[in-house]
């Protein structure tokens, strides 16, 4: 970079060393005491010569930095495109400009930061050589000099800040836990900006290609490592994206064992494009919510719904769901109708709820509505309780009611008491699993960070199931004395710890029912009646028992709801004196069994992380030990500190032989019983593909509601005064602006106003005007001055068509007091009357 002193300026070898590739960062540039002359320092630095301006330019940056000032760019000459000589000086060189104090009213004034500094530094080139040479360097500074301390962010600190923000952690927080690991506030080695910058900076290396294009090399690395992967997006005539849909293998293999039941919903503001994300979630063995894919869709149409659900069912092998569980959308319903033929829709009951005290402004009805939502009852009961409840509260013609009437079938209970729903009225898992996504998400998200923290949201509830279903897998659970004894160890051998918990508590109260009657019918059949005190009274059940004592159903309508016997069908169990319940009464979606084939099939739900970060996180859950151990005494955290301090150079000894060899250290060294890194498999490398542009900021429902704009002329939303259409079009013929003009110098042209033209259509672009005015006139109006004593009648604003000078000659004249020089009236123009 320079061609003399390189052995007399030891600052020299920084600067030149800040240029090199593997050059330290900016926080590491050199002090003014890394001089090893520094009485020399303006000698030396006027005697280099640099291989171009951008050396310079770099040279004299770290210069200013060390120095304690700033540096801007003040001129530069050239030569056609060859530069001749450019100066750059101190940011407080000069004085600042005095400008109108009218310009500045609306704005306070800056401070003043420039004092005049005489600091330079110029390069001139040499045309025989080609370099660029110093020819002036000044470095009187008339300001005090600010040296800045340095901002080291060490490896540790920057894996730290990785590893906890890619967690969902918010680097506030984090920066609060380096400072109490770092012995107190202060006591770090960087600055809270170092690390945002150097955070935002990891976060655009991760989508240097470019975010589609890493979410779609993200999902192709996630297809080469699980087989039964999928994913699909499409993209627009601009190559933009417009859907995005995936799911992974166990996310497929939960829906064969629990897709009876789907719950379909969106959500918003978890990206930067404002994309709706569609979640498909459902209910596993343990009644926990379990996630069966996402998608993200440009627009909620008809059409995108149907390729989404097209998708899904691609994926999922084409099996349709029994029931499907979402809001009031009307595209989701036209959607599902067409796709999931036979497949039972339902309404969520909440925002049926939340709509009804919208809509209608009576609380008794909508309490009463809600309670015939959620009513357990025959269908002839809820239409004559809904046709009670209407006329009671005179809402026989209200549109909404009827609206809401005309799809009871797809809401009310009693539509739905022999249809199996797992348990559900409403999308409140799916806006549980939304709440639970959204916990660590921004609305500025890239789509390549929250596919990270998808897998973690699904890493988290996949963990809970393994949890749940190991538990219920033990054999430890004891049953308590009961005269239903042999059925309690049944269903607690085979139905998951939640299912059994459920059936125990309809065990204990079948002790409360009473069988009233048994009859006998034709085929075998056989009827049992029992009778049940409630606190809203007595209620009849009625159990019919067929086949040979193997298929039981009851009026409530649980097994077939919710696929557990109800105390009914318990009862009759008893009064047989079966010790097993029937084969035909399981539901095999609450039972062990499945959880187990998940368990064993995918051992480790999501693996997060490439063997680095893998390897990282091991190595920090035993040096935490290790610091715990050792700082309980002193004699144990002396030894262990300089014990680690060995391993640390060692460790650093090898990773810079490795990095010399160009290899990756063995892991076959590695042996743990535990845990082991050998099976971790490598991210393949990112392949090229077609460009995948970056979409535009979505508008859709979800959206932030922006206050529209008006225009300062027109008032209409929508346009700016600079570009309205009232300004662009002339009110006179050759108008000039009125400022400065007089009569003799304006050019205003000379036809006669049209009188036949209302007033509020003056200057209309649907009605052009050329106004012409005869020379005295128009003379009298520029030479008028306004008469303050008189209040005007009306503004500009009032009627923003007239031109200035005219309408202040109408004030006047309205008013009968113009303090002009002349004051003509005009009968036939129409003139609007005094307010």
């Amino acid at each position: 970079m320079f061609s003399m002193f390189r052995e007399h300026c030891e600052f020299c070898k920084h600067v030149q060393d800040s240029n090199n590739t593997n050059a330290r960062s900016e926080d590491e540039l050199p002090s003014s005491s890394d001089f090893v002359n520094p009485c020399k320092k303006e000698e030396l630095i006027s005697q280099l010569v640099f291989d171009s301006v951008e050396d310079a330019e770099k040279f004299y940056i770290a210069y200013a930095k060390a120095e304690g000032f700033d540096v801007r760019r003040r001129s530069v000459q050239k030569k056609g495109p060859t530069i001749k000589n450019r100066v750059w000086v101190c940011t407080r060189e000069g004085f600042r400009e005095k400008k109108e104090e009218a310009r500045n009213m609306l704005r306070e004034s800056k401070p003043l930061t420039r004092s005049g500094c005489k600091a330079t530094f110029r390069v001139t080139r040499d045309w025989n050589s080609g370099k660029y040479m110093v020819s002036r360097f000044l470095n009187n500074h008339n300001h005090e000099l600010h040296v800045y301390p340095k901002s080291y962010l060490s490896p540790p600190d920057k894996a730290l800040l990785s590893l906890m923000t890619k967690t969902g952690i918010k680097p506030s927080l984090v920066m609060h836990y380096l400072d109490q690991i770092a012995r107190g506030a202060g006591k770090l080695s960087f600055k809270k900006k170092t690390a945002y910058n150097w955070l935002n900076k990891l976060r655009a290396e991760r989508i240097r290609e470019g975010d589609i294009h890493t979410v779609i090399n993200k999902l192709k690395e996630s297809k080469q490592k699980d087989d039964r992967f999928f994913y699909k997006y499409c993209v627009d005539e601009e190559d933009t994206l417009t859907r995005l849909f995936w799911c992974d293998g166990l996310s497929r293999a939960e829906y064969e064992a629990f897709g009876d039941v789907l719950v379909f919903d969106s959500t918003y503001k978890t990206n930067r494009y404002l994309y709706p994300l569609v979640i498909f979630s459902g209910v596993n063995n343990h009644g926990s919510t379990c996630i069966f894919a996402a998608c993200f869709l440009q627009d909620e149409t008809i059409e995108s719904y149907q390729w989404v659900l097209q998708t899904f069912l691609d994926a999922m092998g084409g099996k349709i769901p029994e029931s499907v569980l979402t809001d009031q959308d009307a595209a989701m319903r036209s959607a599902i109708v067409s796709e999931f033929v036979g497949s039972r829709h339902r309404i969520c009951s909440w925002h049926l709820c939340r709509n009804v005290r919208k809509n209608i402004k009576k609380s008794s009805f909508c309490n009463e509505f809600c309670s015939l939502v959620d009513r357990k009852c025959s269908i002839e009961e809820f239409e004559l309780n809904w046709a009670n409840t209407v006329e009671n509260h005179n809402l026989s013609n209200n549109k909404w009611v009827l609206d809401t009437y005309e799809i009871r079938e797809r809401w009310a209970e009693a539509y739905f008491r022999e249809q199996f729903m797992c348990m559900m009225t409403t999308t409140q898992r799916a806006e549980s699993v939304n709440a639970l996504i959204k916990l660590s998400v921004e609305h500025k998200m890239t789509i390549t960070d929250f596919l990270d923290h998808y897998k973690r949201t699904l890493q988290r509830l996949r963990s809970d199931f393994i949890e749940m279903q190991k538990k219920s897998e033990m054999d430890d659970h004891d049953v308590r004395e009961s005269p239903l004894k042999c059925l309690e160890e049944h269903a607690i051998s085979i139905y998951t710890l939640k299912i059994f918990y459920m059936i125990h508590k309809e065990i204990r109260d079948e002790q409360g029912v009473v069988g009233e009657n048994r009859i006998g019918e034709a085929g075998g059949n056989q009827t049992f009646f029992y009778r049940e005190n409630k606190e809203t009274g007595v209620s009849i059940n009625k159990v019919i028992v067929g086949e040979g004592i193997s298929k039981f159903q009851c009026d409530c309508f649980k097994l077939e709801s919710e696929g557990i016997p109800c105390r009914h069908i318990i009862s009759t169990l008893k009064y047989y004196g079966m010790k097993k319940f029937p084969e035909s009464m399981l539901k095999r979606r609450w039972l062990k069994d499945p959880g187990t084939l998940l368990r064993k099939k995918f051992p480790d739900p999501i693996p997060i992380g490439n063997s680095e970060q893998q390897r990282f996180g091991k190595l920090n859950a035993e040096c935490l030990v290790l610091s715990v151990v050792s700082s309980q005494t002193e004699p144990g955290y002396s030894n262990s500190l300089r014990r680690v301090r060995d391993v640390v150079d060692t460790a650093k000894d090898e990773l810079m032989m490795h990095s010399r060899c160009g290899s990756v250290p063995s892991e076959n060294n590695v042996n743990d019983d535990n845990d082991s890194c050998d099976n971790v498999i490598q991210d393949p490398p990112i392949t090229k593909m077609k460009k995948v542009c970056i979409p535009v900021r979505n508008k859709t429902r979800g959206a932030t509601k922006f206050k529209k704009q008006k225009c300062g002329i027109c008032g209409v939303p929508g346009h700016k005064s600079t570009t309205c259409q009232l300004k662009k079009q002339p009110t006179w013929e050759g108008e000039k602006k009125y400022k400065g003009h007089n009569a003799k110098t304006s050019s205003v042209s000379k036809q006669q106003i049209n009188p036949e033209i209302p007033f509020h259509q003056v200057n209309n672009p649907q009605f052009p005007v050329n106004f012409n005015m005869p020379d005295s006139i128009v003379e009298g109006v520029l030479n008028m001055q306004p008469n303050n004593s008189v209040l005007p009648l009306f503004s500009h604003t009032d009627h923003p068509m007239v031109p200035g000078a005219f309408t202040t000659l109408l004030w006047q004249q309205q008013a009968g007091a113009a303090s002009g020089s002349v004051a003509h009236s005009f009968p036939d123009f129409p003139i609007p009357p005094p307010s």
